[in-house]
């Protein structure tokens, strides 16, 4: 089967693709640098389309920064270790990320740490019969790679697991 070559936009077609993708969501500068390359658009004309875009609002490190970590904090329940690594893939600068992940911690403070309620859910699917240390191991690896502080994961489990025992010792 032959592949079709795609053909090679000039800047301002690969412009106006850009400012639609950059539209639609928010995305980091290095995600709309591998978007030029599929429009056949690189080096300095590339550069020169980032910049334009930030100039005209369509793009910006900080903004993205912000909703990635509201969005991955909210809905996929990733912690501060996580959110900062996975920023640091998108090659954002690290001022960014430090204001980002302070602007979740005052968001924090205001409400409660999802890190209990997600370590409850796991909990729940995990099956039962298993050996307190199974449970203890399967909740700590969870809650790790979803990025939380080893010391706050032990502290929420402790203190799930303190719960449910006496949860179960009022039967």
């Amino acid at each position: 089967m032959m592949q079709r070559k795609r053909k090679e936009l000039t800047p301002d077609e690969a412009f106006a693709r850009l400012a639609t993708y950059c539209a639609y969501a928010e995305h980091s500068p290095h995600e709309v640098r591998t978007k030029c390359k599929t429009y056949g658009v690189t080096g300095e004309v590339c550069d020169e389309l980032i910049e334009r875009l930030e100039q005209e609002g369509y793009l910006s490190e900080e903004r993205f920064a912000r909703a990635f970590v509201r969005d991955k904090y909210r809905f996929n329940g990733w912690g501060p270790i996580r959110l900062k690594a996975e920023l640091q893939h998108h090659r954002i600068s690290s001022s960014f990320i430090d204001a980002a992940l302070e602007e979740l911690e005052e968001e924090e403070l205001q409400g409660e740490s999802p890190l209990l309620a997600l370590l409850e859910r796991k909990y729940r699917s995990i099956p039962t019969g298993l050996p307190p240390r199974k449970v203890y191991e399967r909740l700590t690896r969870f809650a790790l790679y979803r990025g939380y502080p080893y010391d706050e994961v032990r502290e929420a489990i402790s203190e799930l697991l303190a719960d449910l025992s006496d949860d179960l010792g009022d039967d």
